[in-house]
């Protein structure tokens, strides 16, 4: 019977960690799963006992017919062959490479047409927040759901609205650039009006020379909305016939440069940091695209201080959390990094109070084993060790698992101006927790 890829790649992983496991005089073995599904090998045979380049190739390739058919390439690379150039190549694609399983001497690398940001390793936000170490900017936070009509862009608003309410000046950022609503829902004016260009032109603009940042966003500054502050938000584009041509033309995969190496910066990155020295803000909140998307993508590889994100009771909304949760938390921790941190929000809660209570008490069950399993850390030996959320921060109620709570509300559904309900997203006190758990994270110290 035929093979599935993912049967294939694990029947070539364990193939290849049987072979490092009888003969200890291997080095080690890479597994590519290239841009096609196609199996490669590149084995590093170590001492010069360990058996010959072209007996070693047909023992690797025969394992691999048999366990990876029709999925093998039949390419076994040694990496003692060739010129330097191939062994730089063998060396980069093995530090491209994550481990499988408990043999540290097997990795794979994969390679992806799309979606890279989801791959690439996580960068840190480009400056310190206040709170975290010596603040150097304004608090990045991302708001992001799985799954969409979550109330996620309407979260945002709501905390903009209160920080602006205090004085504060807010940045908000499209990035929901396949599905765009922040820029209307903050709009300039009670017609709707928002700024001619936005994030889609920036992309494409910045990278071919300086721009005037004045033309990719607008202020909503009406003090029936923002009191005595204000909102400048960079709508993701004007949704006109042009628009879906330009969304086609930029690129979202991450630069191949190796991190750190010299270079322009991301646009993405750039117009943070344009927004923080030009605006200088309070605030830079992020409105993320819901899904696997590669927007969503860019936004989860490390822009953010802080990742608000939103999740219903439905199994759909929890299996794509775990893939989130795994990339802000357990890959981090495996690579002995702290994680990037995260606040969980229950939303669509069911107004009825008894179905609510329930459905809350389930959640919050469930929240707990998700996060267990695929965020926080093993406890330490050292008991005072605080660098990392471990296991025993379970019953903490700061925790990034405990969630806060957001029900259904009907007069937020449907509205005709965001002046109509102003006033209820600065008060309603389940928005008002949710915006106080996010000031904490950078004011108040962890527990």
């Amino acid at each position: 019977m035929p093979k599935h890829l993912d049967e294939a790649r694990r029947a070539a992983l364990a193939a290849l960690s049987t072979l490092l496991e009888k003969d200890k005089r291997l080095e080690r073995c890479l597994l590519i799963d290239d841009l096609f599904g196609r199996l490669r090998v590149v084995v590093w045979p170590g001492p010069r006992e360990a058996p010959s380049p072209p007996a070693l190739r047909q023992t690797v390739s025969d394992l691999l017919r048999q366990a990876a058919e029709p999925y093998w390439s039949g390419e076994v690379w040694i990496a003692g062959e060739g010129t330097e150039t191939d062994r730089m190549v063998y060396e980069s694609a093995w530090a491209e490479g994550h481990p499988e399983g408990a043999e540290a001497r097997l990795r794979v690398t994969e390679r992806h047409r799309n979606r890279g940001g989801w791959f690439k390793k996580l960068s840190e936000a480009r400056w310190k927040a206040p709170g975290l170490d010596a603040g150097e900017g304004p608090p990045i936070v991302a708001f992001y759901s799985f799954k969409g009509g979550v109330g996620r862009s309407t979260a945002l608003a709501s905390f903009a609205i209160q920080r602006a309410r205090k004085g504060e000046r807010v940045v908000a950022v499209d990035l929901d650039l396949d599905a765009p609503g922040v820029g209307h829902l903050l709009a300039a004016d009670e017609k709707g009006t928002t700024a001619p260009w936005g994030v889609v032109d920036y992309l494409l603009e910045r990278p071919r020379g300086p721009v005037d940042l004045r033309d990719y966003y607008h202020a909503c500054r009406r003090s029936q909305v923002t009191g005595p502050g204000e909102i400048l938000v960079v709508p993701a584009g004007r949704m006109d016939p042009e628009y879906l041509g330009k969304l086609a033309r930029v690129d979202f995969e991450p630069p191949s440069r190796p991190e750190g190496s010299p270079g322009e910066a991301e646009p993405v990155v750039q117009l943070l940091s344009d927004l923080r020295l030009e605006l200088k803000p309070n605030w830079i909140l992020l409105d993320a695209r819901a899904g696997l998307a590669d927007p969503a993508g860019m936004v989860l590889g490390g822009l953010a201080h802080l990742y608000v994100l939103f999740a219903t009771a439905s199994e759909q909304s929890w299996q794509g959390l775990r893939l989130v949760l795994e990339r802000l938390g357990a890959d981090r921790v495996r690579d002995e990094e702290p994680q990037i941190e995260c606040l969980l929000v229950q939303a669509m809660v069911p107004e009825n109070a008894e179905v609510a209570a329930r459905a809350r008490a389930a959640f919050s069950e469930r929240a707990r084993d998700e996060f267990a399993e695929h965020y926080f850390a093993e406890d330490p030996d050292d008991r005072e060790e605080d660098r990392l959320w471990y296991v025993r921060d379970l019953d903490d109620q700061d925790a990034p698992h405990f969630p806060a709570v957001i029900s259904y509300q009907p007069r937020l559904a449907h509205f005709r101006s965001l002046d109509d309900v102003a006033d209820a997203l600065a008060s309603l006190p389940e928005y008002r927790v949710v915006a106080e758990r996010i000031a904490g994270r950078f004011w108040t110290p962890r527990g």
